[in-house]
């Protein structure tokens, strides 16, 4: 609406423009910028949830597991070993 698009064309421009869906983008974002916190913060889990951009920390988890594999805490402990050697 900001840039007097509508959403079907913006969606669909933006796939093939960048081959994926708008949604599948922001999501990758929004991960990719919890996993910087985990790695290196001590924020809680929901804190980080809600810095990263989602609005529920169930939904969160979920996807975070459902793209990286493991759950956030997982993850933050893989990291923390990962630094130790």
């Amino acid at each position: 609406n900001h840039v007097s698009l509508n959403d079907s064309y913006f969606s669909q421009a933006f796939k093939e423009y960048t081959g994926e869906t708008f949604v599948s983008y922001l999501r990758k974002l929004r991960i990719r910028k919890a996993k910087e916190l985990l790695g290196s913060t001590d924020l809680k889990v929901y804190e980080i949830s809600e810095r990263a951009g989602f609005e529920n920390v169930k939904h969160f988890t979920k996807v975070f597991k459902e793209m990286e594999g493991v759950a956030p805490l997982e993850y933050r402990s893989q990291q923390e070993a990962l630094r130790r050697r």
